[in-house]
């Protein structure tokens, strides 16, 4: 397209000032000077002097003819207010068909990163609405607010600008994270049910990586135009606590715990901060941290608990503390200075023992399990205490409550109590399985199946070995001492003492889970494997006296304790819950004919769901919006609570540039548009580039030059 062709008028009718260039002409015609006749009696210099000052004069004429005319023109250009515009749809006069416009405005936490005063929020709505200016009454429009769940002004895009601007006016983000395939795949949804319109989808956001990356433009059609608006801050500082952790996860009366502490420095410069934690009674303690830019460290507290209970409490970063540097002063985002957690603390541990045999049984290995667990079960005194079921009883109740499982003498487990135990392990809960009997086989190979890909066990179970039918033996010849559950057992060689009379032949699975013991014909006799954020410890072995000598040592109950030690979780994912999801909790505080009330972090009472069963309770919060404790309530007090954060994504402010964003939406250039937060900017992509400012410029420059000629060409 040539410039002229690019070049369009916001006030054509002011073509009608062009009358305007005749008045140059005119005076000119008037100012001609009409020749006189005289008579010299010497007319040779005379003639001479007459001739210069005729050519002088018919110059200067000229020029300020021209000059004249040309002042006048741009002055009528000037207020003809000439666009310069792109060959593009965006800038497109053609009036022949009207806009279909959907403007996805990011709404997660992120976005209310403050700035001089002035929150990326506020700037994507300023954005938002002087896009919606540049719409006609006759284009259809919807805004859609880009949360965990996309929030939409109207169902399908609609000719209603009022209420557009309205809901973009009133909106305010959300501690939530941004689910940018959720509402792109709605848009690009809305616009192919619309037809006859230029199609527009535009982009405001700050354009975190953490939420960009993983987007797919390709459910948007080719003949729709895409416009990227990014309206984050430059140059973010920002500390924030990414997650707090309790080590052990459930720890009992006095046991010494440490709760741990991560704190990210996003900023680029060394930030030295304060971090608290305050319990439920207001009980506060105090580290001070020194982070590098764009690093994370961790730090700890150590504490005791005498009483059982849940324990609601919180690390953060004290507000307005003298003890920030200018970094952390300047630090924009203030939602993510603080992280909920709640741990219970039982007067003993908890371990649930599965298993399908009668444990009145003399010879079941279970029985003795159960009782090295807790051999002294009428003292006050032992520490851990042991609930039996079989396998077939397995819930999400009963498994939620159990520091441990350890599975014994178990039969095939169907394929919804295989899930319970995957679901167990992937939220952070151990199990140990001693496997003897057909069932192994099929087991261990239906937790894989029921994992899809997040479990392959550390070996395969190809044959059974039964040596007992010889009177032989096998006996331990590998042992890895340097693991926390054999680390008590390296001085005293008693492993090397066992005997073992049946057990499976395996085949080792490369680079998956870890060795602890072997046999001395090489199969393997226990392992370990990382199942999600939990630990499933494989035992080639059962613990009746028909399969191992190993209940008549002493080093059976030791062994076991150390196994329930090394087991217990040190993380809990079933008490990490994120804004915009749905949390859950369990509790055996609530009885079936309870009257419940569920309530948000601001004490609101809202929606919640209940099955009480004879194992406990499982309470569900359908969805959350803000940070804090979601609790519930029988008789006006609190029977138990879930902690639920701001996502850490949202603390992270690398941002995606232009050039990065284009390569990833990889389309052409046709397509992908570009503008700064700011409304001049927004104004030029979507109008074009006024010129009358320049044109302005150079009418006055014209006027001078005027002036110049006339003082230099004198009459």
């Amino acid at each position: 397209m040539s410039i002229l062709g690019a070049i369009l008028f916001s006030n054509p009718a002011f073509w009608i000032g062009s009358l305007a260039l005749g008045i140059p002409v005119l005076i000119h015609l008037l100012t001609r000077r009409t020749p006189k006749n005289m008579v010299f009696p010497t007319l040779k210099f005379i003639r001479m002097a007459k001739a210069n000052q005729s050519n002088l004069h018919r110059l200067r004429h000229i020029l300020l003819l021209l000059l004249r005319t040309a002042l006048i023109l741009l002055i009528l250009l000037v207020f003809l207010k000439p666009i310069i515009t792109e060959s593009s749809d965006l800038t497109s006069q053609d009036t022949h068909g009207n806009k279909a416009v959907i403007i996805l405005v990011d709404a997660s936490a992120s976005m209310g990163y403050l700035k001089d005063g002035v929150t990326s929020f506020s700037k994507a709505k300023i954005a938002a609405l002087e896009i919606l200016d540049h719409c006609s009454a006759k284009d259809k429009v919807n805004i859609i607010f880009i949360g965990s769940v996309p929030k939409l002004s109207f169902d399908i895009p609609i000719e209603n600008l009022v209420i557009a601007r309205k809901d973009i006016r009133e909106a305010e983000p959300l501690p939530d994270y941004a689910d940018i395939n959720a509402a792109l795949t709605e848009a690009a949804k809305q616009l192919d049910n619309v037809s006859g319109s230029k199609k527009e989808i535009y982009f405001i956001s700050d354009f975190q990586r953490s939420n960009w990356s993983s987007v797919n433009f390709g459910v948007v059609k080719e003949n729709v135009q895409m416009v990227f608006i990014p309206v984050g801050p430059e140059d973010a500082a920002n500390c924030a606590i990414i997650s707090a952790s309790v080590l052990p996860a459930s720890p009992t009366v006095l046991e010494p715990v440490e709760i741990i502490c991560k704190v990210a420095n996003y900023g680029n410069q060394t930030a030295q901060i304060p971090v608290e934690l305050v319990f439920k009674d207001d009980k506060i303690l105090t580290q001070e941290v020194s982070i590098e830019p764009h690093s994370t460290i961790s730090t700890s507290f150590r504490v005791r608990i005498n009483e059982s209970g849940l324990y609601e409490s919180r690390l953060q970063i004290p507000k307005n503390s003298s003890r920030f540097n200018p970094l952390t002063e300047k630090d924009g985002l203030e939602i993510d200075n603080q992280r909920f957690f709640t741990f219970h603390v039982s007067q003993k541990v908890n371990i649930l023992l599965v298993s399908d045999v009668e444990m009145d049984e003399l010879k079941s290995g279970s029985r003795f399990l159960d009782k090295a667990i807790n051999p002294f079960v009428e003292s006050d005194d032992t520490t851990v205490v042991t609930s039996v079921i079989r396998s077939d009883k397995l819930d999400a109740l009963n498994t939620a409550s159990a520091q441990v499982i350890i599975l014994s003498e178990i039969n095939e487990l169907s394929r919804e109590n295989a899930k319970i135990l995957v679901d167990y392990l992937g939220d952070g809960g151990s199990i140990a399985y001693f496997h003897v009997g057909g069932a192994a086989a099929h087991n261990l190979k239906l937790l894989a199946d029921v994992s899809e890909g997040d479990f392959t066990p550390p070996y395969t179970l190809t044959g059974q070995v039964d040596r007992s039918l010889k009177q032989e033996h096998s006996v331990l010849a590998g042992a890895n001492f340097d693991h926390r559950i054999l680390r008590k057992f390296k001085e005293t060689g008693e492993l090397g003492d066992l005997k073992f009379y049946r057990y499976f032949t395996t085949e080792r699975a490369k680079q998956k889970g870890q060795v602890l013991l072997s046999y001395d014909d090489q199969n393997i006799a226990m392992a370990e494997k990382t199942v999600g954020l939990g630990t499933l410890l494989l035992c080639n072995f059962g613990c009746s006296l028909e399969t191992c000598d190993m209940p008549r040592h002493t080093l059976f109950v030791p062994l076991v304790h150390e196994i329930i030690k090394g087991l217990r979780p040190s993380a809990d994912a079933r008490n990490s819950f994120e804004v915009g999801h749905q949390c859950s909790m369990t509790t055996d505080l609530v009885k079936q004919k309870d009257k419940v009330e569920f309530r948000d972090p601001d004490e609101n009472v809202i929606e919640g769901t209940l099955d009480v069963s004879s194992s406990g309770a499982f309470i569900f919060f359908p969805r959350t919006q803000m940070c804090g404790f979601y609790r519930i309530f029988v008789k006006n007090s609190s029977v138990g609570s879930v902690a639920v954060n701001v996502n850490p994504f949202e603390s992270n402010f690398e941002m995606l540039n232009i050039t990065q964003l284009k390569e990833l939406a990889q389309m052409s250039r046709a397509q992908f548009h570009a503008a700064a937060g700011n409304q001049g900017s927004i104004s030029e992509l979507l109008s074009g580039k006024q010129l009358w400012h320049y044109l302005l410029l150079i009418a006055i420059a014209l006027l001078a030059l005027e002036q110049i000629t006339v003082m230099v060409l004198k009459k």
